[in-house]
């Protein structure tokens, strides 16, 4: 039968989604689903995800889905129990034999979050929040539409996948404020982007967020976005790759056929 699992997991461990070929050392969460499986099977079983999130990037919610043999299991109980502790399903249900986590993707929608306070960061989210400093909120939110609607997005595409074209549609894209604990000391919010894709190329977002905060910091300007995208290369875009670390896969987005219950 076809399994569809939804997974949460910190990617701070991990070598990205996807496994590495020739490379059977590098812990990855797909090697990690696929070896849980096979401790409860005793039998190999390929694992797909919605989304080959990259090293160190983390999901509130991956889809994935696998072959298995009929059982009457309760799959997300059984797959928790030997899995690591930062890996979870949080559903696991039968899936019709044609559903494709990542070929029957509708829309993603990630989120980055940018700590602001340069004085410190809470611990228990360093590996979670890019540091980047104080941003200005206004300067970010005046634009921030310029990224909305189908786009060439090859200025955001870090070398490393072939794809046949880089024309990516963005549904939706906002940045939100947020105060993490009444219990630290004053602080500047957390900044939250979350942005809503038909797809996404390699480290876009992440060169999304890296080209944000420069607004943020007055190093750039809205003005300077579509020459940055009519020169099609990530050369035209003038700012570092944004950490890992403050990345989430938060939703995979299904039409009524393959939507999740």
């Amino acid at each position: 039968m076809r399994l569809r699992l939804a997974l949460a997991y910190d990617g701070s461990a991990y070598c990205g989604w996807q496994l590495q070929a020739g490379q059977i050392s590098q812990p990855t969460i797909q090697g990690a689903v696929e070896t849980a499986l096979f401790t409860l099977l005793r039998q190999p079983v390929r694992v797909h995800g919605a989304g080959r999130t990259d090293s160190g990037v983390h999901a509130l919610c991956q889809v994935a889905h696998c072959d298995v043999p009929e059982r009457d299991w309760d799959w997300r109980k059984r797959l928790n129990c030997v899995l690591p502790a930062d890996i979870r399903v949080l559903a696991a249900e039968r899936a019709e034999a044609a559903f494709h986590a990542r070929k029957d993707a509708i829309a993603k929608t990630y989120i980055y979050r940018f700590w602001q306070e340069s004085a410190f960061v809470a611990p228990e989210l360093r590996n979670y929040v890019w540091q980047c400093g104080p941003l200005s909120v206004r300067a970010i939110d005046c634009g921030l539409d310029a990224f909305a609607g189908c786009h060439d997005f090859a200025s955001f595409q870090n070398a490393g996948t072939d794809v046949k074209s880089t024309v990516r549609e963005i549904i939706d894209i906002r940045l939100a404020e947020s105060q993490v604990s009444e219990w630290l000391p004053p602080h500047l919010p957390m900044l939250t982007l979350s942005v809503t894709g038909s797809g996404f190329l390699k480290q876009m977002v992440r060169n999304m967020a890296g080209f944000i905060a420069a607004i943020g910091k007055r190093k750039l300007d809205w003005s300077d976005l579509p020459q940055i995208l009519a020169k099609k290369s990530r050369a035209a875009l003038p700012v570092a790759t944004a950490p890992a670390r403050g990345l989430f896969l938060a939703q995979v987005r299904y039409g009524e056929a393959g939507a999740l219950r």
